[in-house]
Formats: C-alpha cells, structure tokens, sequence
C-alpha cells in the first residue's frame, strides 16, 4: 500500500528502527528494494547461506532413498514422510506464532534443525540407510516438525523487518533466495557425493545453520506485539479458518494452491528416477537437473519481485500454471537420441532446460499466491493463516508424490509426468474461466483500515 508522505529517498539504515513507509513507489518497487532495509538484508544473507545446506541435504535424501530402493514409490514415500508431519502440528504452529516472540521461536528451530542434520551425518556415515531407511525418514520428519513451526513465525517475523510497504517485494526475493539456493545446493551434492560420501552432504547442512543463527542473534527490530486471546484458546487455535470461510478469494488462492501441490508437484520426488531412467545421468547429472530447476525458479521470483506495481497482480498466478505445464510436459519427450556420452549430453541438456522453464513457472504460481494472500489478510491473523498455508502445502505435495510415485512404479515416468502437466493447465484453465482470483468488494480485507 503507498504511503501519505512525501516522496523521499530510501530511508537511511538503522539497527533498530522499523522501515519507513512512506518511501516513494519506485524505490518500494524496485526489484531488490528490500535489501535497503539492514536488518532484512542480515536475515537475508543468512537465510541464504542456510539455504544453501538444505537443498543440498534434500538432494541428498533423494539421491541416497533411489541408489538403495531403485524404488519410485519409495521416493513418494520418503517424500511424503518429510512433509506430512505439517498436518499434525501446522494448526498449533500458527497460532503460537500470533501468540509468542518469532524470533525466538525461530531461533529455537533452527537449532533444533542443525542438531537433526548432524544426526542424518552420522546415520549415513555408519551406514545404517544401507540396512533400512526408515531412521533417515524418521529425522527427516523430525526436521519437519520443526520447519512447520518455523514458517508461520518466519512470515510474521518478516513483516516486523520490513513493514507493509516493503512485503511483497520481500517475499518475492524470499522466494527468489529459496530458489536460487537451489542451484548451489544440488551442485555441492553431487560433488560431496563423488568426493566425500554421503554423510558430508548432512553435515554441510548442519554447519550452514549456523549462519542463520548468526543473522537472527545480530537483529535489533522491535517485536510485534502479542495477540490478545479474549476469544479463547479455541478461538485463538481456529481464527485463521474462520478467516477463511468469510474471504473467497484468499480461500480461492488456497484451494488453487492445493490442487496444484497434489496435481502438479509430484515431479519433484520423481527428479533422481527421472535422471536415472529418463536422462540416462548420474549423480553429476541429477544435481544439474535440480540447479537448472533452481535457476528457473529464481528468475520467476525476481520477475514478480520487479512486477510489484503490477495493477493486476492475479494474472501471473494462471500465468505460471501454464508455464509450468509447458515445459513439464516437454520435459517427458525427450528425444531417443544415440547411445553413448553424447547423447546423454543431449539428453541432459535438454532435460535441463525443461526443469527451468517448470521452475520458472512453478514459482512464478507459488510467488504470486503467496504474495497476494500476504498482502489480504490482517495483521493479527498472519502467523494463523500461514500455518494453514503450511498444513495445505504438507499435505499436498506429500499426497502428490505419493500417486506420482506410485503410478511411475506402474507405468513409468514419462506418463506421469504428461499428466501431472495436463492436470495443473486444467486448474489454470479453471482459474481464468471463474475469475475468482479478483478481488470482490464483499471480501473482508476490502473493508481493512489501511495501516498507520
């Protein structure tokens, strides 16, 4: 929302105060504005450097389940092991995260995490995934747990940084970061994996956290204030789906976002049977799959960070569906080129320019949603909502891996893959012929206060 002041350069930096509103509409809408902001900018670089780890560990999950199951339905499984613990706790999440300081509760669970991905070294440098994968499972739930905690207290956390005028640009280059660590991410685990062995990859992840933590500790922003809680424990437990009931379209954002989890997302825990059965690659060849997704993804974000005066910001979601779709399903047509090195070279070549164009387009859809459900809901409701967006992502991409893999194990990756792309353009088809995606007078957020 543009502010009532005067038009002014970028606020001068300061540790302790919060970022100034009123700054003019170019420099809020520039695409790395929000790095102005010192104190996003530690938490940015130190989110980044931890980032980094986790995609690298989650490569190496991946990896490891294939190489000892050559199961697809056992990368579902996995998959859905480490995601679905969201819908245990995402409710609680949420609410304690309108209810306590975020950024110890953040604090709290990356240090929780590094302890878990020290774990997951030790497990797979005594070998034990060899014998049963189901300790590796186990953790990687764990860490779940903790991340689904995380997330809501991350989104509330990030608007007491960077204030109104400067979130949606913020979750954008969040999102731009998210991604682009995937591209650094998956290239260490392929080197770890052929160099070091497995269990460096986990313990990469560990050490990474530390530069979380470091962020979070040198960050003097004040603390929003608490929830009230005369509602009631309940009250306070379920706002955020009453919320829900009364908007239609951020439940229609929502709804969007579920189907396109279970629809479309699938393809991921597909991605080292792909490279494997598909590609014809190693474990080189799988972490440049992930880092051309990775790079894809980035150039999504930072397009709809730079689209942040865009009037009609809905249109890019049915936008990144159709993107997505296009080069996920040209990523199932490879052509059978000779044998040999050079045609796996071919193969991965073009493998790869499909996985970034599904990028571009999968995070174009998540950013854009994202944003624009940050951008509706009231400030007192955030931490509740976003744990509602963390138990629908929990379950969806789960269930999603869940019929990919199982249906890969039947009739192959390939058709999996076409379907999961013919699947997610209907829901993009839907999106434009309703139009629920604009916004109603009748919504509650139509009828907010503008902030102070």
């Amino acid at each position: 929302m543009r502010g009532s002041g005067p038009p002014d350069p970028l606020p001068r930096p300061t540790r302790s105060s919060m970022p100034d509103l009123t700054a003019p509409p170019r420099a809020r809408t520039a695409t790395f504005a929000a790095l102005a902001i010192p104190d996003y900018r530690r938490f940015y670089i130190g989110q980044g450097i931890s980032l980094i780890g986790t995609w690298l560990q989650d490569a190496a999950v991946g990896w490891i389940v294939y190489e000892v199951t050559r199961s697809e339905m056992a990368l579902g499984q996995v998959q859905a092991a480490s995601l679905l613990p969201g819908l245990a706790v995402g409710l609680f999440a949420g609410a304690l995260a309108d209810r306590v300081a975020p950024k110890a509760l953040i604090l709290s669970t990356q240090i929780g995490q590094m302890a878990l991905a020290f774990a997951l070294a030790a497990l797979v440098a005594f070998g034990v995934e060899r014998v049963s994968i189901a300790p590796l499972a186990v953790v990687v739930a764990l860490a779940r747990v903790l991340i689904t905690f995380e997330m809501p207290a991350r989104q509330v956390f990030l608007y007491g940084i960077v204030g109104r005028a400067s979130l949606m640009n913020a979750i954008a280059l969040n999102n731009g970061l998210f991604n682009a660590s995937r591209v650094i991410g998956p290239a260490l685990a392929g080197l770890c994996f052929e160099t070091l062995g497995g269990a460096w990859c986990f313990g990469l992840n560990g050490a990474s956290y530390l530069a979380a933590i470091a962020a979070l500790l040198s960050i003097r922003a004040r603390e929003r204030p608490q929830a009230a809680h005369a509602e009631g424990d309940a009250g306070n437990l379920l706002g955020g789906i009453a919320y829900l009931g009364r908007d239609r379209r951020v439940r229609g954002l929502f709804t969007l976002m579920a189907v396109f989890g279970v629809c479309g997302m699938g393809y991921s825990a597909l991605m080292p049977a792909y490279a494997r059965v598909v590609v014809g690659t190693g474990a080189r060849g799988y972490s440049v799959l992930l880092a051309a997704a990775g790079v894809g993804a980035t150039c999504g974000a930072l397009v709809v960070a730079s689209l942040g005066g865009l009037a009609r910001k809905e249109r890019l979601i049915p936008a990144g569906l159709l993107v997505f779709s296009a080069f996920l399903a040209a990523s199932s047509a490879l052509p059978k080129s000779p044998g040999g090195h050079g045609g796996e070279v071919i193969r991965l070549a073009i493998g790869a320019f499909c996985m970034m164009g599904a990028g571009f387009g999968g995070v174009m859809f998540y950013s854009s949603t994202q944003t624009l459900i940050q951008t509706s809901i009231p400030d007192e409701l955030r931490g509740r909502i976003m744990g509602i967006w963390m138990i629908i992502f929990s379950a969806s991409v789960p269930l999603g891996a869940l019929w990919s893999g199982g249906l890969a194990a039947q009739v192959g990756v390939e058709p999996v893959l076409r379907l999961a792309a013919l699947l997610s353009a209907v829901a993009a088809a839907v999106a434009i012929a309703t139009g629920f995606l604009a916004q109603r007078r009748d919504d509650p957020v139509s009828h907010l206060p503008p902030p102070t």
